[in-house]
């Protein structure tokens, strides 16, 4: 059996259905960790009938004489594969591989964490996830969307003692980076900061360090606005917290590229949905960002702001110079030109 979907996954463990291995992989190392927890569950606190084998550096032999091995004094052994790499087995490996998954004893579990990123695009990972189809419960877990996110944190706050708002769990989602373990990190920091009680904004940003990505955006709000000052400001701290300037540029010509496709969309007499569905957004959510800001700036301006990215892009890559004046002077035009081209 092959999930997809965390939730209908959950609903089937919480009804206490069991298979005899599990393949738990996707983009979110949180979420694998998390159900793998959950799955090892009483033969995790027990040394005796839960063992876990190293997943980098797979041998066959040692899987299979683990999950041979009876339990004691229970009534199954739990065998966790964390970290699996398959890269190095060759095809007689993988024969043995499905083999072994067909033959599990009845008093043993296989538990498999494949927490690569590239596991699940891989050739060897797409025959693995296959053959685990067929013997188990292939589960992915990908990053939760953002409304999921917003209970995840609301519920990690009122676990330490603190309320956390709607908009302020939304203000963490949009400046952290989408990541569950970092957002739980970020979520403890502010928590510890404030002590307990109501967790306002400005709590936030006194001690959430932003992505570089939510800080362009806001660097292109302030030249949007033809805020000079307050741009080259935030330019200033993005430096002080030492992110580089090519990523800071990076980030920044994806916000104005959103800004330029919405132009586009909304000369074209086109719709949000419409937009998505033409540049392939994987949500609505930029598309919506960027249509909001698409009447600030004409059609015009927006592709000379585009150009005039492209052309700093390739003055850093290509010629000698410093990056951070490059990226300030271009700052300056661009808020010239957002002036201008209103």
């Amino acid at each position: 059996m092959r999930y997809t979907d965390e939730f209908s996954f959950g609903k089937v463990v919480r009804a206490g259905t069991t298979y005899p291995v599990y393949l738990l992989y996707g983009s979110e190392r949180y979420l694998i960790e998390k159900w793998a927890k959950s799955l090892l569950g009483k033969g995790e606190s027990s040394p005796f009938n839960s063992q876990r084998l190293d997943g980098q550096h797979p041998d066959l032999g040692e899987i299979w004489s683990a999950l041979e091995a009876l339990p004691l004094f229970a009534q199954e052994k739990v065998v966790h594969l964390d970290d699996f790499d398959p890269s190095g087995l060759s095809p007689k490996d993988l024969e043995d591989f499905a083999a072994m998954l067909a033959d599990i004893p009845p008093s043993s579990r296989l538990i498999v964490t494949a927490k690569a990123a590239s596991f699940a695009t891989s050739a060897v990972g797409k025959k693995i996830i296959k053959l685990v189809e067929e013997h188990g419960a292939a589960v992915e877990l990908s990053i939760r969307g953002r409304g999921d996110l917003v209970k995840f944190l609301q519920a990690g706050a009122k676990r330490l003692g603190c309320d956390l708002s709607g908009d302020g769990a939304r203000h963490l989602v949009e400046i952290c980076p989408a990541d569950m373990q970092l957002l739980e990190n970020e979520l403890a920091k502010v928590c510890a900061f404030a002590g307990s009680g109501e967790i306002d904004r400005e709590k936030i940003d006194a001690m959430v360090t932003p992505k570089t990505e939510a800080s362009a955006f806001e660097l292109s709000q302030l030249i949007l606005r033809g805020s000079t000052k307050g741009a080259l400001e935030l330019l200033g701290r993005l430096f002080y917290l030492r992110e580089e300037p090519i990523a800071i540029l990076g980030a920044l010509s994806v916000s104005f590229c959103d800004l330029y496709r919405a132009c586009a969309a909304k000369d074209a007499g086109l719709a949000v949905p419409a937009m998505v569905k033409t540049y392939g957004y994987k949500s609505e959510f930029r598309a919506k960002k960027a249509f909001q800001n698409a009447g600030k700036l004409s059609l015009k301006a927006a592709r000379k702001a585009v150009t005039m990215l492209c052309e700093c892009d390739a003055a850093m890559k290509s010629t000698a110079g410093d990056a951070r004046i490059r990226l300030e002077q271009l700052t300056v035009k661009l808020t010239a030109l957002c002036g201008e081209g209103r």
